[in-house]
């Protein structure tokens, strides 16, 4: 039932736990996310969910993580025989993969409880293997935050082109460009190429692990 449908009679009980579930129901349905919204279907006050989520950036902070541990099973994960190489790209395809899914890009994830756990667990293994293959440790959270870096980037772009037919950004440097022909001539070159998000993501990746190499101990 509804909970915006309760009686009168013991409150609704809710935790974490329970907020992200309706969180993604609504996000299921095509309803906005907020607050008041996920208050509205547990059949709480509003305020109640503070107890648990500290504002709506958390929430969806932790609704990305959840969709995330859905889409993002240990299946990426190379064999453990596999050179750092290997095991980076794997993490960058597979987390730009799982991100894609959201319906609204998060500012950062949280990590909590056994999703949280899930998560860091092959993260570790990541870290594992960058060490033993010679990063010092600095080196490895650096190229690994960077990676990460490059993945919301991308997504956000990816995100962006769904909605519209081309970059807002991009679009408005074409139109400029189209009003006289004969100014700007290298970036007119350059724009005439297009923009495809994969390919920018194949390109991006290859120069972060290109430059990465040179980085080991």
């Amino acid at each position: 039932m509804d909970g915006s449908k309760r009686g009168r009679g013991r409150p609704a009980r809710i935790d974490r736990e329970r907020i992200v579930q309706v969180a993604l129901a609504l996000q299921e349905d095509g309803r906005p996310l907020s607050m008041q919204a996920v208050a509205d279907r547990l059949g709480v006050q509003r305020p109640a969910l503070y107890h648990h989520v500290a504002d709506r950036d958390a929430l969806v902070a932790l609704v990305a993580a959840a969709r995330i541990e859905e889409a993002m099973d240990e299946s990426w994960m190379p064999a453990d025989g596999a050179d750092w190489r290997t095991w980076l790209e794997a993490f960058a395809r597979a987390s730009r993969a799982s991100l894609s899914e959201l319906t609204e890009p998060a500012e950062y994830q949280l990590f909590v409880g056994s999703v949280g756990r899930r998560q860091l667990d092959q993260v570790e293994k990541l870290f594992a293997v960058l060490l033993r293959d010679g990063f010092a440790a600095r080196t490895a959270g650096l190229a690994v935050t960077l990676v990460g870096e490059l993945v919301h980037a991308n997504v956000r772009s990816v995100l962006v082109l769904r909605q519209y037919d081309a970059e807002p950004h991009r679009a408005s440097i074409a139109s400029v460009v189209a009003q006289d022909s004969e100014a700007f001539p290298a970036l007119r070159a350059v724009v005439a190429e297009g923009y495809d998000a994969d390919v920018q993501f194949d390109f991006d990746l290859e120069a972060v692990l290109t430059a990465l190499e040179h980085m080991r101990r």
